[in-house]
């Protein structure tokens, strides 16, 4: 498959594969890197590279070809809290990954609305009707796109900060009243699957912490985190010294197997009505067993 594009005369001069990611939104931010990088994009017949800064006129061309991913069905039942035509509401259960990681992998959260017979956008192949994500060990609501319509609506909800997002979360210590944590995040240098505070090649992270109640040596919080990072807050709760209970890769040996962070709430615009929906994912069984046990 061939694409051919001209840059807009007054389109501003950001990077290449910034660039070619608003453009070509079927196409993922890795798959667009790595065509970059094999030579199979070309600015002017040249090859660039993913830093270039484009300029208006510039003459991209693209060549690849466009994946064909047959995902198996995972026998798992998933709780649907609301569905119509355009998208689907679920909670997703604590220890389930939300896509799989490569293709022969199945035990996902995508496998398993496939063996319900769930439709789902096909923008991404790998990750069907995925606008948002939940790490593995976080249980609580998500919204998945039916179609493509709504996929990329959803995705620019989030990407302009119009979904509004609750969390409940367990940390060690005693924190009181109200905390915002507003430092930067990028992927650390020895641990691409970590991340770190840095003010270095770091994107704005801002969390909103109030507390709910003290438990003994914790703490019951309810979150807002205003932008949408990786481990946003489990990096914000850990560098603050209040690292949440049970977490392996930011926390401390506490013996817990379960990560008690929990998506409550959220709240987004349908894409296809505008209006203003909110769903809730009740208090998981794991959290009334802690609080019951340490008041």
């Amino acid at each position: 498959m061939r694409k051919t594009l001209i840059v807009p005369e007054k389109e501003k001069k950001e990077r290449l594969d910034k660039f070619l990611q608003d453009k070509l939104k079927e196409v993922s931010r890795t798959k667009i890197r790595c065509l970059i990088k094999k030579g199979e994009v070309k600015v002017n017949k040249e090859i660039k590279k993913p830093n270039y800064r484009i300029k208006p006129n510039d003459k991209i061309e693209i060549s690849f070809k466009k994946e064909k991913v047959n995902l198996l069905s995972f026998e798992f039942d998933i709780k649907i809290i609301y569905e119509d035509e355009d998208i689907i509401v679920v909670d997703k259960p604590q220890g389930l990954i939300v896509h799989p990681h490569k293709k022969n992998f199945h035990q996902s959260l995508i496998n398993a609305l496939i063996y319900m017979r769930k439709g789902l956008s096909s923008i991404n192949p790998l990750r069907c009707g995925v606008v948002h994500r939940l790490d593995k060990e976080t249980s609580g609501v998500m919204v998945l796109a039916k179609n493509n319509f709504s996929h990329l609506d959803l995705v620019n909800q989030f990407k302009e900060r119009k979904v509004k997002k609750e969390y409940y979360a367990i940390c060690w210590g005693n924190l009181s009243g109200k905390i915002t944590v507003d430092l930067p995040l990028a992927r650390d240098k020895k641990n691409p699957f970590r991340m770190r505070i840095s003010f270095l090649k770091a994107k704005n992270a801002y969390t909103e912490i109030k507390v709910i109640k003290k438990l003994g040596n914790s703490t019951l919080l309810v979150i807002y985190p205003h932008t949408g990072r990786m481990h946003q807050i489990r990096t914000h709760l850990q560098f603050i010294g209040y690292p949440v209970v049970g977490d392996k890769k930011y926390g401390i040996k506490d013996g817990y197997k379960e990560l008690f962070l929990h998506a409550y709430k959220l709240g987004f615009y349908h894409p296809r009505t505008g209006k203003f929906l909110e769903f809730i994912s009740p208090l998981p069984e794991r959290f009334k067993k802690f609080i019951k046990e340490n008041v």
